[in-house]
């Protein structure tokens, strides 16, 4: 994949040019793509690799983004028509290249390039593993050797339609709490920026000895007010720098992620995400064809939280160490009894899959259940945080004022 600098001749004789991104990396297949397109091309000059990934970045930066419902769609209408007998490369031009969303629609476009260059259809996809999961590729893989591509491609659309409602599910279910948090922090800006700079000039002309509590709540509001922005500049410093740190060091990462496993309420929408991750996509792997060592690597490598990821390693482990799968699990020390005991019903009875996809439909009903009922979940929390500090601003502020009634 490579951007080129070209001038061409169109059929009409006028010149035109300028950039183009092609799955090539040599100028010949460059001029050769381009004189397919109809014309005469005068030159077709690869950009230097830095600038070529700065346009790349800027390109990546506008570009519309591709929802997962937009690609299990677009893959669904693939299959069927592949099942009719549509030969591959039609099919692409007409559900991908052409789509409505114009991201996809240029994915579409390179994978015809390269599958018309002698590409399979899961080589043309791995070149873009943003878009395409692995699990989709060890799908179409198998489908190509078998020649059952049309059921492979379909069963891939419905995993990414299954993966995409559990995101969405544990989104929504943030929802309330991210709005529970902007409400209290409205509060207390609301306290910081009107309620203590009045109370301070009332104090200050009725001359009170003020408790320790008043002045620490009153110059830390001060402060507050007068270093705002930076404050917020050296809040969002922190935030990119450690979230580079979480993402690059992975015992941090590990550290970060355990205590996510901690916090009340995130932990019950994390546990319930996870395992419903783990025994969809584990399920896939299985019914693929895909050995049991080899899925757990691959799954391992899919999920985004540490502690699970590292967990998963060990439960790898411990198969290479002669245990059985439901061994394995209980070792791991992570995983419910439920869980590991369906894993073990699966394995000696040949059901693995079957069980597997229980267990997927039963934490994706638990997701369902923890999103309608996170607002009575989060309601005690948001009220012990928020009257907390409601608590100790009006405390602080107005004890001074009931010493001088007492006094009166």
């Amino acid at each position: 994949m490579g951007y080129f600098n070209y001038k061409i001749i169109d059929t009409d004789g006028m010149p035109r040019g300028g950039l183009v991104e092609l799955p090539f990396d040599s100028p010949m297949s460059a001029i050769a793509f381009l004189e397919r397109q109809g014309g005469t091309v005068l030159y077709a000059n690869p950009l230097p690799n830095w600038l070529g990934s700065l346009v790349g970045m800027v390109g990546r930066f506008f570009e519309a983004k591709i929802s997962r419902e937009e690609l299990a769609e677009a893959l669904t209408n693939l299959s069927v028509m592949l099942r009719a007998g549509v030969p591959l490369l039609s099919g692409l031009r007409d559900t991908m290249a052409s789509h409505d969303n114009p991201s996809l629609a240029k994915v579409g476009k390179e994978m015809v390039m390269r599958i018309e260059n002698g590409s399979s259809f899961t080589d043309a996809a791995k070149s873009y593993p943003r878009i395409f999961p692995d699990i989709m590729l060890f799908l179409t893989r198998l489908g190509e050797e078998s020649g059952s591509l049309d059921r492979t491609i379909k069963d891939a659309a419905e995993h990414i339609r299954r993966i995409d409602r559990i995101i969405k599910d544990t989104k929504q279910a943030l929802i309330y709490p991210s709005f529970m948090f902007v409400a209290i922090l409205g509060a207390l800006g609301f306290w910081i920026y009107i309620v203590v700079p009045t109370m301070k000039g009332l104090f200050k002309s009725m001359q009170l000895d003020l408790p320790p509590l008043t002045v620490w709540v009153i110059d830390g509001s001060m402060f507050v007010m007068e270093n705002f922005i930076s404050i917020v500049t050296g809040i969002v410093v922190f935030s990119m720098l450690f979230k580079q740190a979480v993402r690059r060091i992975q015992p941090l990462r590990l550290k970060v992620h355990g205590v996510y496993l901690k916090l009340p309420v995130v932990k019950l929408i994390i546990n319930a995400y996870n395992l419903a991750f783990i025994t969809e996509y584990f399920r896939m792997l299985v019914n693929a064809g895909v050995d049991i060592v080899r899925s757990l690597e691959i799954l391992g490598e899919a999920l985004g939280n540490e502690v699970y990821r590292t967990r998963m390693a060990r439960v790898r482990s411990s198969l290479f160490q002669g245990l059985t799968l439901r061994e394995s699990f209980e070792q791991a020390k992570l995983f419910p009894s439920f869980v590991v005991r369906m894993i073990g019903v699966g394995e000696q009875s040949g059901t693995l899959s079957d069980q597997l996809g229980y267990l997927a439909e039963e934490y994706r009903m638990r997701l369902d259940r923890l999103v309608a009922n996170i607002g009575k979940t989060v309601e005690p929390l948001a009220l012990m945080v928020g009257g907390g500090l409601f608590a100790l601003m009006a405390g602080s502020l107005f004890a001074p004022l009931y010493q001088l009634i007492s006094k009166i």
